[in-house]
């Protein structure tokens, strides 16, 4: 008790109850984590007197300290109230100068800094409070003591709960390693988020009196995405540092925020085996806070100064209490008293201040002296080092206490973890199964599925006990949540999302148990939902999700998820495209769905299906209590809303098939035929999407297969055509919905003879009255949609048709009423178009967006090399918007199709991250571009026909399609037979070389006389088409995929960071240099450093050729083992790579001439071949490996220019 008295007691003021650690630089300044930290000191001490407390004495000094402890968390608690409408205003908007502060005054509670003058956004810190707040409770010891405050704490949990999309300054306060005030996204930080977050709810209630007035609610869905990042990002702190010591706060005491033992075990490996020496822990790689060369007269570092700390970067003993605390729990006694014996030569016994007399103080830092920088920078660990900072460092005295109770065996590591948070990593459950209820919306529905023999449950006929509510109800309970009126704060933002777990419990609300339906079945979200595919894909993906996640949310029971069928659901519906990719009727693929889900296994999630009831002993239940009143009037009148497809429906058989024929009378294409097929090319001119004209590269990649002519002049939307979004929501849309009489939907892709050119002259001569009676007396909705269209391009959006003699039925309104009809009918090409022209937003983008932004997935949307923009960090709905709309200011169809595809990503990351390995930067004009040049190869279609059939086809197939390109497969049609999936051909010298081997095979066994003569012939016709499939094509196919999605190989980062440094100069790629100076700013496994890399290599519009550029720099990273004497580097200017290409471009085609091969055709007769940059076809369509392969010409090129001269 000595110790702490003198040690830590002695800095408390007594008024405040806080610490004040550093009187020199910053005094009666108080940090909230040093606060924390020795909160857990004194904590730990109470809890030691607690245990062995013998006389009244002993139990007396608990109670003080116990008191002690309750103080300092409620003078925490105060400081940060005071700031309250910081709180209300970060929780919405996650600003930096909405977070509250990092410390505070010691004397007054007040702030010490203004809001930009310090690096206040720590979510750690929060986090920490939070974290030791749980703890305490459940250990006996009440800080909060009324309800405001417990609101005000339910707000600190939605600030936190988003903490894994929220770049912040981190533990050290100073952001990116450079100290330029750069925010960002640290696992640390999201580590003790998802600590906090479940600690607090596994505490129960804070009132320690069985009050569920008390309990803070806590969304599994958010502990789940922090976990997901975490687990994604480690052992990796952030972009600038490749690991920090302060994550051994995360793996270990006091967060335990990893379930995964491998993770655990690398990232401690990783940290052990790069930042630790003799003193401690280096805080990361290149850290110069208090080094010998750190200027102390300017806070901010110059990027190439970073290498000069290198090896000379100071040790904190702080790190060794972590590693013996860790130690510890892991019942590792040996490495327990390793790190002892270290903290034990290293602490500092100020026998000169009485103040200290007998007393081992952990300083600060230990740092290397002036005179020595250059021994320790050439032998790290070799000299002496000096201690500095403040000593004692409250922060690391604090843990030395704890390290000591711990070793002298006063205290177990039991005892400072209450709510058993470090067991999570030693006993993980199994997946639990997931219970299923499918409810009928109608009795029609409920009679079709009991035919199916599906035997399901009305809404109607529903247990009365049980209330089925609609997820929006859930997030309406949720912002009253956490509301106080004497606080001015309110519940949960109403704009973020309901997660599944969330809704897959059941709430005890009064007499009733309330289930929400999922909220992708909730709402209008977008037009994705009317494709019925999506939605029952949806439906398989979540399970899974549910399958897989739910235990490692430590939720007790199984969880329930409600769906609802509705009438469409069941309505069969015709693909535009015939023979199409993954074409099935959409009334088979959801009784396919649920016959699965029946069956017991989809997806590769166990499930059970049986009616709500039947649940209800072992489905998890949460209870709702409120102190100030109930929520019924939070409840809908109406138990669910329409379904969504049933809500659009503005025609008796909205949503099914169309009749195929039509009155003459309806049509318009005879009475006005001229003057329709000017307004019908017209239209047709503008629905593909745009290219660069200019690009011819572009062009070739787009359709290299094509057997038709390429047009150059694709027109473009006009100037003005294109609005800003209108926020009017879909419902609104519908309520629109009665000018046009729509009868039938026609194909939107036609005849050849819609693609001719359009007479302008002719357009512009034809009055705005014809063009109105033209759309008055069709009823036909693509002729309604192209003359609408028309009128759009023509007149604009705002003009006022005054259609059947009603004013302010402007174009935009018939155009919103357009995109409802062809949503209901599923028409996707005039879906695309009409979205993208009224500017539309799908819902799920933005949350698309921070899945693949916080997995370290950058996107550029826009046209590739021209008017890209890059999102780097996670945007608002707004912002969001404003990307798009200047990325394609004239392009409607890009618009919408760019955020399917991010929407389709998004949702593939989550479910299936290892998709994107080796990708930091995915660019969505690229990949438009390559959907588009896969259809054109497998369809024979020209450059329009090509955009016009991928506008065409449905969400679900775009979606289907990414998968393929993103899992290393080609794409064949299959036309001759709609029912059969497209053949899925694995790219790769993998799949090609097993696939020539088992030929091979077969051809062994008909030596062996087992095949009879017939199937060796067959065998025979299929070599034959082995090879056109193989040999002609799947190189440069397989190059152009991967350059458009940008892979690269494991390791190439790293790698070239190495081959960087051995060019004084730096590397020119494509006319950009990469300077070597990169890698004096940054580590050698730095992202910051692969995202420079990516930003040269995407200046290379044509991926095939930045496959091949990939390919070089990957061979450069061994000159060492390819040149036997040192390598010919030049020393006066950048080393071109692309040299090296064009010269085993020139070996492959001088190889090939002398051999006689199909090079003879093209460059090998003096006749350039259309390959991207002058760079022979077939050397982009050679495999790498292999004696003729890729790599032996650019290894022999690398000798030529590299090697010795003979």
């Amino acid at each position: 008790m000595t110790i702490v008295e003198k040690t830590i007691l002695s800095h408390q003021n007594p008024v405040t109850g806080l610490f004040a650690n550093n009187p020199d630089d910053f005094p009666g300044h108080g940090w909230v984590r040093d606060n924390l930290y020795a909160v857990q000191a004194l904590w730990a001490m109470y809890r030691t007197y607690r245990k062995t407390a013998e006389l009244d004495e002993d139990l007396a000094r608990a109670n003080e300290l116990g008191f002690s402890c309750i103080k300092i968390m409620q003078s925490l608690l105060e400081c940060m109230m005071r700031q309250v409408d910081k709180v209300e205003l970060f929780k919405k908007h996650q600003r930096q100068e909405d977070s509250l502060h990092s410390k505070y005054s010691v004397l007054t509670k007040g702030t010490v800094v203004d809001d930009r003058s310090w690096g206040h956004l720590q979510i750690d810190a929060t986090s920490l409070f939070l974290l030791t707040l749980a703890q305490m409770t459940a250990s006996g010891l009440q800080v909060i003591r009324n309800f405001d405050e417990v609101a005000f704490v339910q707000n600190l949990v939605y600030c936190i709960e988003v903490g894994y999309r929220i770049p912040d300054f981190g533990v050290w306060e100073r952001g990116d390693k450079t100290n330029q005030g750069i925010c960002e996204l640290n696992a640390s930080s999201i580590g003790m988020a998802k600590a906090a977050l479940q600690a607090i709810n596994d505490v129960g209630d804070l009132f320690s009196d069985g009050s569920k007035g008390s309990v803070i609610h806590v969304l599994p869905d958010e502990v789940q995405q922090c976990s997901a990042v975490l687990n994604s990002m480690l052992p990796r702190e952030s972009f600038s540092k490749e690991t920090d010591a302060a994550l051994l706060g995360i793996i270990s005491y006091p967060a335990f925020a990893v379930e995964d033992a491998e993770i655990v075990a690398l990232t401690r490996e990783t940290i052990v085996d790069t930042l630790l020496g003799r003193y401690g822990c280096r805080r990361f790689l290149r850290d110069g806070y208090k080094t010998a060369l750190e200027d102390s007269n300017r806070l901010y570092y110059i990027n190439a100064e970073l290498q000069k700390f290198e090896n000379i970067e100071c040790e904190w003993p702080v790190f060794l209490c972590y590693l013996m605390i860790d130690a510890c729990f892991n019942n590792d006694q040996e490495s327990a008293d390793e790190y002892w014996d270290k903290l034990q030569e290293i602490i500092i016994i100020d026998k000169k201040n009485p103040k200290y007399e007998c007393c081992g103080l952990v300083p600060e830092l230990y740092r290397v002296t002036i005179d020595k920088v250059e021994l320790e920078r050439a032998d790290h660990g070799s000299q002496e080092r000096i201690p500095a900072g403040v000593t004692p460092f409250l922060w690391a005295q604090s843990l030395y206490i704890v390290c000591s109770l711990l070793h002298h065996r006063f205290l177990t590591p039991s005892e400072i973890d209450p709510l058993s948070r470090r067991l999570a990593l030693r006993e993980a459950r199994p997946p639990c199964e997931v219970q299923v209820v499918i409810l009928a919306e109608t009795l029609d529905v409920k009679m079709e599925l009991v035919e199916n023999e599906m035997d399901v449950q009305l809404l109607s006929e529903v247990d009365p006990v049980f209330c089925i509510q609609p997820a929006s109800s859930f997030a309406r309970i949720l912002a009253r949540i956490g509301a106080c009126e004497k606080l001015n704060l309110s519940g949960r933002p109403l704009d973020r999302d309901i997660g599944l777990l969330s809704t897959s419990k059941l709430y005890h609300l009064g007499d009733k148990f309330v289930v929400f339906t999922p909220q992708f079945m909730d709402r209008l979200r977008s037009h994705l939902m009317y494709d019925i595919r999506i939605l029952m894909d949806e439906w398989t993906s979540e399970l899974h999700y549910i399958y897989n996640a739910w235990n490692s949310t430590g939720l007790s029971g199984r969880p329930i998820v409600v769906l609802v069928v509705s009438k469409n659901m069941l309505q069969s519906d015709e693909t535009t495209l015939q023979t199409s990719v993954l074409n099935r009727r959409q009334k088979s693929t959801v009784l396919g769905t649920i016959k699965k889900i029946k069956n017991g296994y989809i997806g590769g999630a166990r499930v059970v299906m049986k009616n709500i009831s039947d649940f209800f002993r072992t489905t998890s239940v949460s209870k709702l209590e409120f102190h100030d009143g109930n929520l019924e009037d939070l409840f809908m009148s109406e138990s669910l809303p329409r379904s969504l497809l049933q809500d659009g429906a503005t025609t008796s058989d909205a949503g099914g098939p169309r009749s195929a024929g039509l009155k003459r009378a309806d049509s318009v294409r005879d009475r006005w035929s001229r003057q329709f097929n000017a307004v019908h090319r017209a239209s047709m001119r503008h629905r593909s999407i745009v290219l660069d004209s200019n690009d011819q590269d572009l062009q070739q990649l787009r359709l290299a297969y094509s057997k038709k002519s390429i047009r150059n002049d694709l027109s473009r939307v006009p100037e003005g055509g294109p609005e800003p979004p209108s926020s009017m929501k879909m419902q609104n849309a519908i309520r629109l919905s009665e000018h046009l009489h729509t009868s039938n939907s026609s194909a939107s892709v036609c005849s050849d003879s819609s693609t001719g050119r359009f007479d302008r002259n002719q357009m512009e001569g034809m009055s705005e009255e014809d063009l109105v009676d033209m759309l008055g007396e069709t009823t036909v909705l693509d002729e309604q949609a192209s003359i609408i269209h028309f009128l759009w391009m023509k007149i604009g959006p705002d003009f006022d048709t005054k259609l059947n003699n009603v004013s302010g039925v402007t174009v935009r309104v018939l155009m919103e009423e357009i995109y409802v009809k062809a949503c209901e009918s599923r028409d996707w090409s005039w879906v695309r178009l009409t979205a993208g022209l009224l500017g539309k937003q799908l819902d799920e983008l933005a949350k698309a967006v921070t899945h693949l932004l916080v997995r370290q997935k950058q996107i550029t949307v826009g046209m590739p090399s021209k008017n890209e923009e890059a999102i780097t960090c996670p945007k608002t709905k707004e912002e969001l918007g404003d990307i798009f709309r200047r990325s394609y200011p004239k392009d409607p169809n890009s618009f919408t199709l760019a955020q399917e595809i991010i929407v389709s990503l998004g949702s593939l990351v989550r479910t299936d991250p290892r998709l994107f390995v080796e990708m930091f930067r995915l660019r969505i004009g690229l990949i438009i571009q390559i959907l588009a040049s896969e259809l054109s190869r497998i369809r024979q279609l020209s450059a329009t026909e090509a955009s016009q059939r991928l506008l065409a086809i449905s969400p679900f197939e775009v979606k289907c399609m990414l998968f393929s390109l993103l899992s290393g497969r080609l794409l064949e049609d299959s036309a001759s037979n709609e029912e059969t999936v497209g053949k899925e051909l694995h790219t790769g010298i993998g799949s090609f070389r097993k696939q020539i081997e088992e030929r091979k095979s077969m051809r062994k066994s008909v030596a062996g006389g087992t095949l009879s003569q017939k199937d060796f012939d067959d065998l025979c016709d299929s070599d034959e088409a082995l090879l056109d499939d193989f040999q002609f094509g799947i190189w440069l196919r397989h190059r152009r995929i991967d350059g458009a999605l940008n892979r690269v190989p494991p390791e190439f980062y790293s790698n070239l960071w190495d081959t960087v440094r051995l060019f004084p100069h730096g590397l020119a790629i494509s006319r950009m240099i990469l300077q070597r100076h990169l890698t004096q700013e940054m580590t050698r496994r730095e992202i910051k450093f692969a995202l420079e890399v990516e930003q040269v290599l995407n200046n290379i519009s044509e991926p095939e050729y930045r496959e091949l550029i990939v390919e070089v720099l990957t061979l450069m990273g061994h000159l060492e083992h390819l040149i036997m004497a040192p390598p010919k580097i030049p020393t006066d200017q950048p080393f071109e790579v692309d040299i090296v290409l064009y010269r085993a471009n020139k070996l492959f085609v001088e190889h090939n001439k002398r051999l006689g091969t199909i090079v003879l055709e093209c460059c090998g007769s003096g006749k350039p071949c259309d390959g991207a940059r002058s760079i022979c076809k077939h050397f982009y369509d050679t495999a790498p490996a292999g004696e003729f392969g890729t790599t032996h010409y650019i290894i022999k090129a690398l000798m030529d220019i590299f090697g010795p001269n003979e």
